[in-house]
């Protein structure tokens, strides 16, 4: 079986390495989507314990196409009530260097195929139960060769579903787990991150650290598929709880300067169940400059850089802070996402290693800088 499977910008690599530790081969690879090789458990096994990744789709058929037709029977070869039981379904599309550019043609002809096969061409108007998930088709055309895609998923893996609330310009749990899995840091070293907001990337690196499948907090898709046999998902929960590793002592420190902040991201740590591996704190970052305690370890942070907080904050004067606190600590290796360009202007000993990313659509600079 094939599948595709999407993420952010950036972290493809991330994504690719994680596929291959989990014993499945990659077929390709571009940016922000992968198709690799699996068995039915893949499903499960992949939607529990992904980190970096949005959504699994199922590819369900592949053909190269040149017309309307040649949609129209591609999609008229599946089976499509193993998935659909009178859910709702939405048709997305993408096409790109193909003869069949219209988006909206395609999501109509897809929709109109799976109607007559559902009802054997009897009637083109198909009931749907909107107390059911929508199923999602996604069919992606590239170079003329089309793609039909079942979401297995269902919401993007980013909604981990442990967060109850954020802050004004929150890091989704996906990139904040592709920045720790990027760092490359030890478990051994304390982590540190002094705009910590809601919590997001203290709970994934508690996570990665505990090894518990960011998945085990919410449902998928798939598992409303009536023919989907439930207990490949069972048995790769058991299996993935069997995995984790709570013995294991870590340092995380968390802090930000809102004490509402700090209160929202204690209860997404609880609702996570790490919040005993976290060490929350309301603080200004500019405290951590008067510490006699030279610090060590491992900072993974996305400051505030004023795209999204109204430029209530000064900047400049924030950044030169986090320079000096950096450059105070030499002991210290430091990841940190912003899209406030004259930081890397800034003067900083050692040598800093700069990767294009996005996050929220915007897009920032991932400023590494390690003791190596």
């Amino acid at each position: 079986m094939h599948y595709f499977i999407t993420c952010a910008a950036g972290l493809e690599s991330v994504l690719k390495k994680e596929i291959e530790l989990a014993g499945y081969k990659v077929m390709s690879n571009q940016p922000t989507l992968i198709r690799f090789q699996g068995d039915l458990s893949a499903i499960a096994k992949v939607n529990l314990r992904s980190r970096v990744w949005n959504k699994l789709f199922l590819e369900l058929g592949q053909k190269k196409i040149s017309d309307w037709d040649g949609l129209f029977d591609l999609v008229s070869t599946i089976d499509w009530e193993k998935y659909v039981q009178g859910n709702p379904i939405n048709v997305t599309a993408a096409s790109r260097k193909s003869q069949l550019t219209s988006t909206p043609t395609i999501q109509s002809i897809v929709k109109k195929s799976i109607v007559k096969k559902i009802l054997h061409g009897d009637k083109w108007q198909l009931p749907e139960d909107h107390s059911k998930e929508a199923i999602e088709i996604f069919v992606f055309i590239d170079s003329d060769v089309c793609s039909i895609l079942l979401n297995t998923t269902g919401e993007s893996l980013h909604k981990r579903g442990y967060k109850k609330a954020t802050g004004e310009a929150p890091i989704n749990e996906a990139l904040a787990a592709g920045l720790l899995l990027l760092s490359g840091r030890k478990f051994s070293e304390p982590l540190y991150d002094f705009f910590c907001g809601s919590g997001t990337i203290a709970i994934e690196a508690a996570l990665i650290a505990k090894n518990i499948a960011p998945g085990s907090f919410r449902k998928f898709s798939f598992q409303q598929f009536d023919r989907y046999d439930q207990s490949l998902f069972s048995n790769e929960l058991e299996a993935a709880k069997k995995k984790i590793f709570l013995e294991k002592q870590h340092t995380i420190i968390a802090s930000d300067i809102d004490p509402e902040m700090i209160k929202i991201a204690q209860d997404n740590a609880k609702n996570a169940g790490v919040e005993k591996y976290i060490a929350f704190a309301v603080k200004d970052v500019k405290e951590y400059l008067v510490t006699s305690n030279e610090l060590r370890g491992a900072i993974v942070s996305n400051p505030p850089y004023g795209l999204r907080l109204n430029n209530i904050i000064d900047l400049e004067s924030l950044y030169r802070v986090i320079a000096e606190l950096f450059e105070k600590n030499p002991q210290l290796h430091w990841w940190i996402i912003t899209s406030y360009k004259p930081f890397a202007d800034m003067k900083l000993s050692g040598n800093r290693k700069r990767s294009p990313l996005y996050n929220g659509g915007e897009e920032c600079i991932f400023f590494k800088k390690s003791l190596l």
